[in-house]
């Protein structure tokens, strides 16, 4: 089902009200959003009576800067400050709060992007259209492995940025994602940084200094975190305790019943206090490597295989916004394409973490990476189910079915493939057939 940027304003409006969300995403990063979309929201919220920046907030997500066109980051921005223009003068308060920093690595970009934020708002305000303040907080979301278990200090660091631009702040908002991770690192690579992030912002937090709210950003998918599954939520809450907000994405509300995202939204909602466990740098840093090492020879395959995946949202091109993984001369798809082109290919992406396993097992770390991602072995046994042995080896080859199977056995998991999916999947070579397959699946990517 593909929801179109004209349809994302009722849709948010939906979430509001049908699906109990308190912050709805507007999302420019990579795609064609139109740049009156918050102020549209505003109009159509404060017309069903939603009582927007008390309980109910928009968080836009804004192009970085110096990854995408620095236009449209500056015109996001401008969208930004002149909805809350419209909130003042609709509803008497102003219904953004926070904007989303994607791909947030560097303090530079960090203060860039405030000094912009200001001088878009003392522009307006000599025009009349704002109030000159600087009351909006940048929330960075960091995307990468590499930078999540070093958390602590780039967390410091963005403070720092924060008083650059004149806001004192004692708390902040940092926004944890998995999907592009996974893609850049593997599922084990990335489920255990996030782990150990949310461990030292737990850390932080007692130290008393600064007070840190994560937002963890998840999908379906085992590879894209899990925690939107209704199979998977349970076990997943468990693994990523600590979290103060967790993102609903589009497979939870449209691909399967609304009862059965209740009972997601339930768990959610209620997590597990945060837990205590450690997690050592340098499983991380093999599991990437092995990861990737992987990966490689079959990139250009997925990326052919890709063309056939139908897109959800108006998104920009992934040729022109991709991903790329060390060590590989090519662009990849976004972390939803390149999830559902594995499956299509007939291999779930959480197998390829494989050789970390077996390494993991040689070492004698495979029970203490398991106490720190007790959702692990849970993971492997639901997207078992997808795995086709037939179809791996006619499209990828037998080397990369040997790996996995090894780790299968190391882990004590029998695949058990449905029958009517694998028969489908055994002759699927098109879009509809990727649709089906993702409705048996309860997800696309």
């Amino acid at each position: 089902m593909k929801i179109t940027a004209s349809e994302e304003v009722d849709e948010a409006v939906v979430s509001y009200l049908a699906y109990g969300c308190g912050e709805i995403m507007v999302d420019y990063e990579g795609k064609a959003t139109p740049y009156s979309q918050p102020r549209d929201i505003v109009a159509k919220a404060v017309e069903m009576g939603i009582p927007l920046g008390e309980r109910f907030f928009i968080t836009p997500r804004i192009p970085n800067p110096r990854l995408e066109d620095f236009e449209r980051s500056m015109l996001a921005l401008e969208a930004v400050v002149l909805a809350n223009s419209y909130s003042r003068r609709a509803a008497g308060i102003e219904a953004v709060r926070w904007v989303i920093l994607p791909m947030a690595e560097d303090y530079d970009t960090m203060v860039m992007v405030y000094k912009a934020l200001d001088m878009k708002i003392r522009d307006l305000a000599e025009l009349g259209a704002v109030k000159d303040r600087a009351t909006m907080q940048l929330i960075p979301l960091v995307e990468d492995a590499s930078r999540q278990i070093h958390i602590v200090g780039f967390i410091k660091a963005l403070f720092r940025a924060a008083l650059h631009s004149g806001r004192v702040l004692e708390e902040m908002r940092v926004f944890l994602g998995i999907s592009d991770s996974a893609v850049r690192h593997g599922h084990a690579a990335s489920s255990l940084a996030l782990v150990k992030a949310l461990n030292q912002i737990n850390d932080l937090n007692r130290e008393g200094e600064f007070k840190i709210y994560p937002i963890i950003g998840m999908g379906s998918p085992p590879f894209r975190g899990g925690l939107n599954s209704p199979h998977l939520a349970p076990i997943e809450v468990v693994q990523y305790a600590g979290y103060e907000t967790a993102t609903i994405q589009s497979a939870v509300r449209y691909d399967i019943s609304y009862s059965e995202y209740l009972k997601v939204r339930n768990t959610v909602e209620n997590p597990p206090a945060s837990r205590r466990v450690e997690v050592e740098n340098e499983w991380v840093e093999k599991a990437s490597a092995l990861y990737r090492d992987f990966v490689k020879p079959y990139l250009e395959k997925i990326t052919e295989l890709s063309n056939v995946i139908p897109l959800t949202r108006d998104r920009v091109s992934w040729r022109v916004y991709g991903r790329t993984i060390d060590g590989a001369d090519l662009r990849l798809p976004r972390a939803i394409t390149y999830t559902a082109t594995w499956y299509f290919s007939g291999l779930p992406p959480t197998f390829l973490d494989a050789r970390f396993v077996a390494w993991a097992y040689k070492q004698g770390l495979l029970d203490e990476i398991i106490r720190a991602l007790p959702a692990f072995i849970t993971e492997w046994k639901f997207d078992s189910m997808f795995y086709c042995r037939k179809r791996v080896e006619k499209i990828l080859g037998a080397d990369l079915v040997r790996d996995v199977e090894q780790a299968f056995d190391i882990l004590g998991i029998k695949p058990e493939i449905d029958n009517a999916y694998a028969s489908l999947l055994q002759s699927a070579d098109a879009q509809p057939h990727v649709i089906a397959l993702a409705r048996m699946r309860g997800f696309l990517g």
